[in-house]
């Protein structure tokens, strides 16, 4: 059975692969490119937060980009060239990406407390230096004060975590990004003693940033239910070119005759 005898269904396998793959190798692409202007920008100043000797964003991104890059290219080929053997190394991989999330998945829930001791002690250390000349090109101040701002909170448990910024600790006050919204404008707002400040946010950035991500459980779930619908869809119609394919071969193989009996 050629291409063009194919039903409506066992077209619409291919064209949904090679579809999907081409979304995949964007998706890839921009990741990677991502992750390389991330690793080369030195004002990207979150790297400072998050960044491990283990746990490298850029390294991660350009890694993963790459990752789908070459999964989309391979999926890509092998359903508009009908390749098979790309086709069973793309199913191949689809396989293995959805055991590596679930692994993950396991992983963030078993090491929660981990993480979230780890980023509470790192994100203490930078606000020790705050301010210092440590700090030189403000990256590190950049960061505090978009965290800060952006989820009106203070210090990691509340403003009292500035007592252990030398700039700020000697007379217990705050910098800007910790007043509220109303009187941000004012560069003063924080200069006064914390525990006696009504103009600062009394909340920590832990609460603030936990107390965010509960409240958006519910997308990442229908996010997550979402990709897992298209994983499946994805393999169940890889699965269906492999097999249209194998029985193509099947069909167009012509056996030898048998020679005549004497």
């Amino acid at each position: 059975m050629g291409s063009d005898d194919r039903g409506c269904c066992d077209k619409c396998a291919k064209t949904f692969i090679m579809g999907i793959n081409i979304v995949i190798i964007l998706i890839g692409g921009a990741i990677l490119a991502g992750g390389v202007y991330y690793q080369l920008n030195d004002t990207s100043y979150y790297k400072e937060l998050v960044n491990h000797d283990i746990f490298n964003v850029p390294i991660i991104m350009m890694t993963i980009g790459g990752l789908l890059l070459l999964v989309g290219i391979c999926g890509f080929i092998g359903a508009c060239a009908e390749i098979m053997i790309l086709l069973k190394l793309y199913m191949g991989f689809l396989i293995i990406i959805m055991l590596v999330q679930i692994i993950i998945a396991v992983g963030c829930v078993a090491m929660k407390s981990s993480v979230e001791t780890y980023a509470t002690n790192r994100t203490m250390e930078l606000i020790g230096y705050y301010g210092t000349d440590v700090d030189e090109d403000g990256i590190i101040k950049a960061t505090i004060d978009a965290v800060q701002e952006n989820f009106d909170c203070c210090g990691v448990v509340g403003p009292s975590d500035w007592s252990d910024n030398s700039v700020y600790g000697a007379n217990s006050s705050t910098p800007t990004s910790c007043c509220k919204t109303q009187y941000r404008s004012d560069s003063t707002c924080g200069n006064a003693v914390y525990s006696t400040n009504d103009k600062i946010n009394d909340s920590g950035c832990k609460t603030s940033l936990l107390n965010w991500i509960e409240s958006n459980l519910l997308y990442v779930g229908i996010f997550a239910g979402v990709i897992c619908l298209l994983q499946m869809a994805i393999l169940v119609h890889t699965l269906r070119l492999i097999v249209i394919l194998t029985d193509d071969r099947y069909e167009t193989f012509e056996p030898t005759a048998a020679p005549p009996k004497v």
